[in-house]
């Protein structure tokens, strides 16, 4: 008996089972039996919120059917008002209204009075390290314009290298002395890049070779064990940060030891060692004759410009030039190459606090130029191409972007910060006085393609800037106000560009550095005109 009824459960556990598999597998069946069991009643996963309230935690839950039939009201989220913070912003946190937030898909200009802008500057206010990477130009091929395809003359880092044997190797290394390794020298990273591109070997090496040229030690030992190729790239990390070396040829011999280690570096000079101290003497008093005038002069920028013009006055491009890749080949001879304009122009800028760099690559030819760091933003400046007839500012503080279909970079250059600066891009339309003038020179013409210099704003935008610009000149130091009247098309751009974080703080910067202030902030408040456009009143504070 309890076998039967054993054997019974087990049948019906299977026929369960198989009846829920073929409701699982055929919906219409699940569907048929769902009507017979619960009929109209059923509501097929919907819940109706009239038949249950919402309830808070806590709360006990009502009986019976709901008192009202109308859904309750959806709250909507309470958006507090923000300040919009970017680099060119500064607002304190505790401003009060107006406040303006734009639409999720658009950022019409508000048509309110009382509406604020503001904008800051800080003299120097960019740093080395926060300056994006250069990217190389994507163009198949990088030219110079046919002109001055013949104005090239960089010689690039050449090393002549022997194997020893291990025989050979030793006995140097008996002989030979370390020479001066520089140990206490110190360089800065802002006006010497190229030492801080070396790890800590190749530092230790530089250090080495600077103190052996610099006391004219022809021959040493190196302080470190160094492969061949590794101390190329430090002897080209040298020769590039320091043009004063002006005595110093871009050529060295290395002998080094089966294993690859350099044993034997051989620097060579194109000075003697008896005439250095008059070459020297004859170098500082021209290099002086230049600086003296150049001190005198406002800001850094028009230091810089005056430096630009009085080397074109007294260098002349000469392929094959004595000492063509020296400073002293410009500054002194009068004759030179691209090298030569770079490091006179290198140098002179590192004497006026000026952080310059010397640029080599390739613009169908090997080429050398400069990259200057101006407020904060770099720049490219290549001489040798302004030194055309008449002289002009072609390649004068320009970015990459303008450099990109005639300058590449190449070696331990391509590791510089890019150069994106605008806000002395552009300031001069022909080549005038060696003299600074009053006020900020006109920008240049817009290229053929109409695009204005920042493709970021209109002309008409950058004419604004530059009217501010001039307005703060003319006040000076302190706190005023002025007003400008613009149109609604203008307004609605300047409020773009701050909302975007593309309003221009050039004409503070250019501004305050001709007046010589550390900061400078500008608040600008708009109003409707009687005209249908907009009252702008600016209230400048520049110290």
């Amino acid at each position: 008996m309890l076998k039967r009824i054993f054997y019974g459960f087990c049948i019906l556990v299977i026929l369960l089972c198989a009846v829920m598999v073929g409701l699982a597998f055929s919906p219409d069946a699940t569907e048929k039996l769902a009507d017979i069991l619960y009929g109209e009643n059923r509501d097929n996963g919907v819940v109706d919120v009239v038949d249950k309230p919402d309830t808070q935690p806590g709360d006990q839950e009502e009986q019976g059917p709901a008192e009202s039939t109308e859904p309750a009201e959806t709250p909507q989220p309470t958006i507090a008002p923000e300040h919009m913070d970017h680099p060119l912003t500064w607002e304190p946190k505790s401003t009060p209204e107006p406040f303006y937030t734009p639409a999720p898909d658009s950022n019409p200009a508000p048509d309110v009075n009382g509406m604020v802008i503001n904008i800051y500057a800080v003299k120097n206010g960019g740093t080395a390290q926060q300056a994006p990477s250069y990217v190389i130009p994507s163009g198949d091929s990088v030219e110079a314009p046919k002109e001055l395809a013949d104005k090239t003359g960089y010689t690039p880092v050449e090393e002549k290298t022997t194997e020893l044997s291990a025989e050979e190797a030793d006995k140097l290394r008996k002989e030979l002395t370390l020479g001066d390794t520089g140990t206490a020298l110190y360089f800065d990273s802002l006006y010497y890049p190229y030492y801080y591109l070396l790890d800590e070997t190749g530092q230790t090496l530089y250090r080495q070779i600077y103190a052996n040229a610099n006391g004219m030690i022809k021959t040493f030992m190196p302080c470190q064990d160094i492969t061949v190729n590794a101390l190329k790239t430090v002897f080209e990390a040298v020769y590039n940060d320091h043009p004063e070396l002006f005595w110093l040829e871009t050529g060295y011999s290395c002998r080094y030891s089966r294993s690859g280690k350099c044993v034997e570096i051989t620097l060579q000079y194109s000075v003697e060692s008896a005439e250095l101290a008059e070459f020297r003497s004859t170098f500082e008093t021209q290099v002086n004759r230049i600086l003296n005038q150049a001190w005198n002069l406002p800001d850094d920028y028009e230091k810089e410009k005056y430096v630009h013009n009085k080397l074109l006055e007294l260098v002349e491009y000469q392929s094959g030039a004595p000492m063509s890749q020296s400073a002293y080949s410009a500054l002194v001879n009068g004759k030179t190459v691209c090298a030569g304009y770079s490091r006179a122009f290198q140098y002179l800028m590192q004497q006026l606090g000026i952080p310059c760099y010397y640029c080599t690559g390739y613009s169908g030819e090997n080429h050398a130029w400069n990259i200057v760091y101006l407020y904060g933003e770099y720049y490219n400046v290549d001489l040798t191409w302004d030194d055309t007839e008449p002289t002009t500012y072609d390649f004068f503080n320009k970015t990459d972007a303008d450099y990109a279909d005639t300058h590449v970079r190449r070696g331990l250059a391509q590791k510089l910060p890019a150069c994106e600066g605008v806000s002395y891009r552009n300031l001069e339309e022909t080549l005038g006085e060696a003299e600074p003038t009053p006020t900020p020179a006109p920008r240049a013409t817009p290229a053929p393609t109409g695009e204005p210099d920042n493709p970021m704003i209109s002309p008409e935008l950058e004419e604004y800037y530059r009217d501010c610009g001039q307005k703060i000149i003319d006040n000076g130091l302190g706190s005023f106000t002025f007003v400008q009247e613009i149109d609604a098309g203008l307004w609605q751009e300047l409020w773009d560009a701050y909302n975007n974080g593309n309003i221009s703080d050039s004409f503070l910067i250019r501004a305050m550095n001709r007046l010589g202030g550390s900061s400078c902030s500008v608040q600008i408040q708009c109003n409707t005109a009687a005209n249908g456009g907009y009252r702008l009143t600016h209230t400048v504070y520049i110290q």
